[in-house]
């Protein structure tokens, strides 16, 4: 029995990352790391760390990192979207907490490929989305890189103190909502990937990738994965009313995503999968695409659209704001989660969204 327990314990210290996978990992830096304080709302585990600075308002504070062939290909976007974008999916974490970004900060590992044009179209990108939503550049630092490009934001932004919108607070009977369209990024993806096959390319992007090369509804999806929008008003209007008991920003997937707020709020989700909004272009593009579009607004991530549970007794308030956003689901106590097919038919939906980890 002693020898089983020793191999038990070499095992489960040389347990490889591939074993844990990405979540598996933030779970363990959450349980072992984590510490309590009176000034730290939310920590580890949502879209931003919560952190109060004066009694009626909270410091919101996120960071990303986007690598050089793990979250983007420079042979299939330009300087200027790829700016555009690590603008976007850092600004989408502080829009699910239903905050206002301020000031961001930008880190970048830079290699020798990488010229002084690219890198002033990589920040004219950026700073025109930071722009949009009021957020400043207030800072960063630069170093070179042997290899690969390397973006690491970081942004800070702001919420009144009883307007945080977290994980956690989903409930039985809560409806679940998404807004906007789901899967027109991963289809945008796959579309200029098939068209980089297609025409052999290789090598470096010049111009704008999702540029009139392609047909109107092929640029949109393509649009849609290069340059996302994320929806700070949604989630502000969301914050204001106080209608929404849990919110998240799709970026790994909608059956990853939601598996993210059952788990911080300890209940399960029922989906209805022809309540799944999809875009006219996604259904009218799918035949040059392997992937069905239901996978793709499942699995695809980076739609960074807002997902949100209201519960039953403010449905008024919530219609009353006039949001774009679909009903596709409920809370339920079970947990785990299911998708409920257009015939009835009932099965489990399990996360299938990107973990860094779980691909290697």
């Amino acid at each position: 029995m002693r020898r089983v327990s020793l191999v038990t314990r070499e095992r489960r210290r040389y347990m490889k990352l591939s074993e844990l996978g990405e979540f598996g990992l933030i779970s363990k830096i959450r349980k072992s790391f984590s510490r309590p304080s009176p000034r730290m709302l939310l920590g580890i585990g949502d879209d931003a760390a919560a952190l109060r600075i004066a009694p009626s308002r909270t410091l919101l504070a996120t960071t990303d990192m986007l690598l050089e062939g793990v979250h983007f290909d420079l042979a299939l976007t330009d300087p200027y979207s790829l700016g555009w974008k690590s603008a976007a999916v850092n600004i989408s974490d502080i829009a699910a907490m239903g905050g206002i970004p301020r000031f961001c900060l930008i880190s970048l590992g830079i290699p020798a490929a990488f010229s002084v044009d690219d890198m002033t179209e990589f920040y004219r990108g950026f700073d025109t989305l930071a722009r949009i939503h009021g957020c400043l550049i207030a800072g960063g630092d630069t170093c070179a890189s042997r290899k690969d490009l390397v973006v690491s934001i970081t942004v800070l932004g702001e919420s009144e103190k009883n307007a945080l919108l977290p994980r956690s607070g989903a409930r039985p009977g809560d409806r679940i909502f998404v807004t906007g369209t789901l899967g027109d990024s991963a289809a945008g993806l796959a579309l200029l990937r098939k068209r980089s096959r297609k025409g052999s390319r290789s090598g470096r992007c010049s111009g704008n990738a999702g540029s009139g090369r392609y047909g109107a509804g092929e640029g949109r999806l393509i649009r849609k994965h290069l340059r996302p929008e994320p929806r700070v008003a949604e989630g502000r209007s969301l914050a204001r009313a106080r209608c929404a008991s849990s919110l998240i920003d799709v970026s790994d997937g909608l059956s990853s995503d939601l598996l993210h707020i059952c788990e911080e709020s300890g209940v399960g989700a029922e989906i209805y999968a022809d309540a799944i909004p999809l875009s006219a272009d996604l259904l009218q593009n799918s035949r040059q695409i392997a992937t069905t579009p239901r996978d793709h607004a499942l699995s695809g991530g980076e739609d960074y659209e807002l997902l949100f549970t209201v519960p039953e007794r403010k449905l008024k308030a919530f219609r009353s704001l006039g949001l774009e956003a679909s009903e596709i689901g409920v809370i339920r106590r079970k947990k785990g989660a299911v998708l409920v097919l257009t015939d009835g038919r009932r099965t489990e939906l399990p996360p299938k969204g990107y973990d860094h980890f779980r691909r290697r």
